[in-house]
């Protein structure tokens, strides 16, 4: 994957929360599909080059993508259609996932990367956002028209497909914190620098 994403510089703390048990986050982007073609990427689905391109547009999000993870999921925004990247076949499929709403933007990515004693996995869940939203749209007309209606409680996330995937690594995890800390380090003291050159500048005061 190396070749095709464009890595986000993300804070240590960042990095903590995307890797511990039950959750995921955008760890990079993509370029394009030609791109990612050029690199030896396919689509299992059989789908032409025009198809993918319409579907990945540019510089998309990538979910989950950790140097120890088999999986990775890609889409331009949470609109669009969602790919599974299989790293060692290096092949994108199209995630035919229906939510309840029909909304591709209430599908929810949660990495199990500790083993609690069913194995590591990826799980893609309907979150039932907007049918949740909705319905809190509905109680509020209700509730002026002061209705006595017994209303059914909130809507509950589905989970619509599990894959086994990888454990975290923790060193691994241990060196990508370090080198985050370090490029951090540079940044702050880069920022330092030019803030005095800046004041001296400004001020005389050197």
């Amino acid at each position: 994957m190396k070749a095709i994403l464009k890595i986000i510089i993300l804070s240590s703390g960042l990095w903590l929360t995307a890797t511990n048990a039950d959750a995921s986050n955008i760890t990079g982007r993509y370029d394009t599909w030609a791109a990612m073609k050029a690199d030896g990427w396919q689509s299992s689905d059989g789908f032409n080059d025009n198809r993918m391109h319409n579907s990945l547009l540019w510089n998309g999000d990538v979910i989950n993508q950790y140097p120890w993870t088999k999986y990775a999921l890609l889409r331009h925004d949470p609109d669009m259609p969602m790919f599974l990247a299989d790293k060692q076949k290096k092949t994108l499929s199209l995630m035919k996932l229906k939510t309840r709403s029909g909304a591709r933007s209430d599908l929810r990515i949660i990495y199990q990367g500790e083993d609690k004693g069913k194995g590591c996995y990826i799980s893609i869940v309907d979150s039932g956002y907007w049918l949740e939203f909705e319905r809190q749209q509905y109680l509020g007309i209700k509730s002026y028209g002061k209705s006595d209606d017994k209303e059914s409680g909130p809507i509950k996330p589905e989970i619509l497909m599990t894959l086994p995937e990888n454990c975290i690594n923790k060193q691994q995890l241990n060196a990508i914190k370090a080198k985050q800390k370090e490029k951090d380090r540079a940044l702050q003291q880069w920022v330092g620098e030019q803030t005095l050159k800046e004041l001296c500048r400004q001020t005389g005061n050197c």
